[in-house]
């Protein structure tokens, strides 16, 4: 008689480990402490939204400035000059999410968006930047996220099919 309340107990407690384990696995990902500025969908396998009926991970400046970061230096058709591009590889942005799709669609804050290859990121360092000549870029400014391509060092880039994907202002990433 003592066996049955006994079973149920451990197997409650069972559960519990197990779903407990589930969420810390899930959680990878710190959610952003700060306002998001960037929201990452679609074919993905982190999340740090639990309780989201889709992988979504949320992004705040503090935690793309924490990943790795690289430089670019090239012109724009909205630049003057050759200004200093800083922020992260695309690829390691993909990376860090497990994104699995073929494409991703960037989307600005007015909703203008492009689609772009992932064969095309792991062929060039395109970057999404964060800073521009050491400045964080305000939405004024196309901040606080902007696509670079490094047309300077690749010309082959500086063509309306990659020009019109340096998309500015960007708030999500969706991948496909």
């Amino acid at each position: 008689m003592f066996m049955r309340p006994m079973r149920t107990l451990v197997s409650s407690h069972l559960i519990c480990l197990f779903v407990s384990l589930t969420f810390v696995a899930q959680a990878d990902i710190q959610r952003p402490s700060e306002r998001v500025i960037l929201s990452i969908s679609g074919l993905i396998e982190e999340t740090n939204m639990l309780g989201s009926p889709d992988p979504v991970v949320e992004f705040d400046m503090a935690m793309l400035q924490e990943l790795p970061s690289q430089h670019i230096t090239t012109y724009t058709s909205w630049t003057n000059g050759t200004p200093v591009f800083k922020g992260v590889l695309l690829t390691d942005l993909l990376d860090k999410v497990k994104a699995q799709g073929q494409k991703i669609r960037v989307t600005a804050l007015n909703m203008y968006s492009a689609d772009i290859d992932v064969k095309t990121l792991e062929q060039f360092p395109i970057i999404l930047a964060y800073a521009m000549d050491g400045e964080a870029m305000s939405i004024r400014d196309k901040g606080p996220l902007w696509v670079i391509y490094p047309v300077k060092e690749f010309p082959e880039l500086d063509q309306p099919k990659h020009v019109s994907s340096m998309v500015w202002q960007v708030n999500s990433i969706v991948v496909f």
